[in-house]
This record gives C-alpha cells, structure tokens and sequence, in this order.
C-alpha cells in the first residue's frame, strides 16, 4: 500500500471504531440501556424499510443470515421493540413491527446521530461540508457495488 492508501486504511477503521463506540455510549447512557448497537441497527433497518418486509428480506437488506436475524428479532421481542407477525394467507412468512418503544429508541438514536453530525458541521465551512458529502457519497458507492 501506498502511504496515502495507508492513512485511507487506518482513517476508516478508527472512523468506523470510534462512531461504534459513540452510538455506544450514546445508548448506554441513555434511557434505552438495554439495547445493543447491533439491535438499534436491526430496528432502524425495521423502520427504515418501504413496507412490511419478511424475515428473509430484512435479513437479506441487512447482509446478514436469517438465523442471525431470527435471534435478534426474538430478542428485541422479548425486550418490547418487535411484534412478529405472521402472514394470515401464508403463515410461513413473518414480518416484524416496531413499538412504541422502538419509536421511543429510534428517536433517541435520531438525535445522538443530529447531534453528531451538528457538531461535526459546526467546524466546517459550507463548501467543506458540500465536498465531504461528495466524497462520502463516492465512497459509499464504492463500498456497496463491492
């Protein structure tokens, strides 16, 4: 790798680590000290989709497997944030639906994230802030056709 590709290299991985551990202590200081990044994650996926989507289309829209989904669902049912519900023409499919207390969550977590890129705008200038969501865009493009 080149230096610059080096710097890239490691800019991502502390990036990407140091956002984790801020959502994290975001939600465990928070009023919603039983929910784990990762099951924020699945609700804001849940909310986040066009319509009521089944197990395996969730799963497929969050790249993970449909057993990894399944438990995290279930959890997140037990806990209160999911309701399962089966199709009443087929009832092999199921679909999940938030709670009011996943809204409750996934407006805290809205928040944390407005907060943060509040702050990370406030010391950029409008043109600053213009190109790096150009470069983010492009990067995330990149990420996804991989």
């Amino acid at each position: 790798m080149t230096p610059a590709e080096q710097k890239i290299n490691h800019f991502l991985v502390d990036v990407f680590n140091d956002v984790l551990h801020l959502e994290e202590d975001s939600i465990a200081k928070g009023p919603y000290k039983n929910l784990s990044v990762s099951e924020m994650h699945v609700l804001e996926a849940v909310q986040n989709g066009e319509r009521a989507e089944t197990m395996s289309e969730l799963a497929a829209r969050l790249r993970v497997t449909a057993s990894t989904l399944t438990v995290a669902v279930k959890t997140l049912e037990q806990k209160g944030f999911l309701l399962r519900l089966r199709d009443s023409a087929d009832k092999r499919k199921v679909t999940v639906q938030l709670t009011g207390m996943a809204e409750g969550a996934l407006a805290c977590h809205a928040a944390f994230h407005k907060r943060l890129i509040e702050q990370v705008s406030a010391r950029l200038t409008e043109q600053q802030m213009e190109a790096l969501a150009n470069m983010l865009s492009t990067l995330h493009t990149f990420f996804t056709a991989l």
